[in-house]
């Protein structure tokens, strides 16, 4: 997929523009391509589902792949777009009943619960690789359960960069307005023509609905929350069941579950319900972008990333892991079989989910609770560390009257700030509570600083809340130790400030801060 939000590359640019071939008109087909459709009520009363709470392990699967034609295997230019490569390409295509079955086969290896397809479905566009490999995937699926074996159910990954990018306006693309009656049945449109291809016996549930996954609504000309009520009023009425929606967190409107795209760079992304997580990132294959590589360590990445999640306390954890992702060998955030890496993140993958779907909690070391006091100092932490130093957030180790502490320092920006982060297994812990945090600091060097912490209120704070302002305090220059309290609410420490979960900005010349003690502490 992509490395945030706000960027799109040339690749993907030309495949969707190469695959989606036939001119459309501004009008939206009445029938999907499928038989499954319309639903009632009584079409869902024997399915199989989860219940809301229940450990889950999801994953977005790629089947856009062609052996044949080359598609997303060689570029435009003829060199390869791979960065990994799958260990056996024969039959590899989304055409192939064959290769659906092997990559099952691996998922029920892995501990794999729910398969999301990453769909590209352009309403019209009914000869594109995103339908015409659905009904290969569905037989693939049938003929394991034929075999006695559980493959994995299957949910939805809406790739909604469709709606920017799509060839739907007579060749040209037509940039879905959510906020208009028109664009918002085009956003349902989509969704209700995949369900058509996929008959509701197979279908990934959480309390007998649909899961259905929302990539970023920035791709969108305007958004409101109308649309997402729009899509769920359309699919009770065409399919007779709601879905159970999980959205981006950009998405404006009511959903069942919130979670961001991301968790192969900077994973693990914890939310209320979800968690997403990988193993790394490299999309040097991908021509076009800037370099970005997220080493694996040899799994080293991935594996601390899935103990992290599992030391959220059980009881309240969240319970849908999204492991980003199956096979996205373009960015290289893979943990199918490989040349690369062969077989070693199934295995891997196989033992945390055992871990997960048995509510395992793993303690190592000393273990924290929401009611403890978290403290650092220079050398020492208990639930609490300082960024390392670099970027805008540069300090130096000093010794001021006997005393260990750090100093903030010149960095690349203009910015001067001292970076904090919770444990994340306290830090779950505290989301949505309130937090008192007291700053020992030396009075001198700077004229005032503010604190800035992460909070659910995306309307509070640059960074949809990631920074949320607090009190300044003034500065003299006495020399002397001194305490500042800050009282943060509705916190999310969910390592949104640059890598961090809150920072002081030093503000004023000559922008040194020197401070030796930080607390935190839960306001019940």
């Amino acid at each position: 997929m992509f490395t945030s939000l706000s960027r799109r590359t040339c690749l993907h640019l030309a495949v969707l523009a190469g695959l989606c071939g036939c001119a459309f008109s501004m009008e939206l087909p009445k029938q999907p391509p499928g038989g499954h459709f319309p639903l009632t009520a009584a079409d869902h009363a024997s399915a199989t589902t989860f219940s809301q709470g229940d450990p889950i392990i999801a994953t977005t699967y790629f089947y856009w792949y062609d052996i044949k034609t080359q598609s997303h295997i060689i570029d435009h230019d003829g060199t390869d777009a791979l960065t990994t490569h799958p260990a056996d390409m024969n039959d590899m295509s989304f055409r192939s009943v064959d290769w659906h079955k092997r990559q099952f086969r691996d998922m029920i290896d892995a501990g794999i619960d729910a398969l999301m397809p990453v769909y590209w479905g352009v309403p019209g566009d009914y000869k594109a690789w995103s339908f015409a490999g659905l009904p290969p995937m569905i037989e693939a699926r049938r003929a394991l359960q034929g075999e006695g074996l559980k493959p994995p159910a299957v949910g939805l990954f809406y790739d909604t960069s469709i709606m920017l990018w799509n060839a739907f306006d007579g060749g040209r693309s037509y940039h879905v307005d959510l906020t208009t009656e028109f664009g918002r049945e085009w956003f349902y449109t989509a969704i209700r023509d995949f369900f058509s291809l996929i008959p509701p016996g197979d279908w990934a549930r959480v309390d007998g609905r649909p899961i259905v996954f929302l990539y970023g609504a920035n791709f969108a000309k305007a958004q409101d929350p109308r649309a997402l009520a729009h899509a769920q009023r359309r699919f009770e009425e065409d399919f007779g069941v709601r879905m159970f929606l999980v959205k981006n967190a950009d998405w404006q409107g009511e959903s069942d579950a919130t979670y961001s795209w991301g968790g192969a760079v900077n994973g693990p992304l914890i939310f209320r319900e979800t968690v997403s997580l990988g193993p790394g990132y490299d999309h040097s294959a991908v021509p076009g972008r800037s370099p970005l590589i997220v080493e694996r360590l040899d799994g080293k990445t991935y594996i601390d990333r899935w103990t992290t999640a599992l030391r959220l306390n059980p009881r309240h954890r969240p319970w849908l892991v999204h492991v980003e992702t199956w096979n996205e060998w373009h960015e290289g955030t893979d943990i199918a079989d490989s040349r690369e890496y062969g077989r070693s993140y199934i295995v891997l993958t196989r033992l945390f989910a055992d871990m997960w779907h048995h509510r395992v909690s793993l303690r190592f070391g000393e273990f924290l609770s929401a009611d403890d006091l978290l403290c650092w100092r220079h050398g020492q932490s208990k639930g609490l560390k300082i960024r390392p130093s670099g970027g805008d957030g540069v300090w130096r180790p000093a010794a001021v009257g006997g005393v260990d502490a750090v100093v903030s320092q010149a960095g690349e920006t203009a910015g001067r700030y001292l970076y904090f982060d919770v444990d994340e297994a306290v830090a779950f812990e505290l989301y949505d509570k309130t937090v008192r945090v007291v700053v020992t600091y030396r009075d001198g060097g700077c004229s005032s600083f503010q604190a800035e912490y992460d909070n659910i209120d995306a309307t509070k704070g640059p960074g949809e809340g990631a920074f949320r302002p607090n009190a300044t305090i003034p500065v003299g220059d006495s020399g002397k130790w001194k305490t500042a309290e800050f009282t943060f609410d509705q916190c999310r420490f969910m390592n949104r400030g640059n890598g961090a979960d809150f920072r002081l900005a030093v503000l004023g010349s000559p922008g040194e801060l020197t401070v030796r003690e930080l607390t935190l502490k839960k306001i019940d």
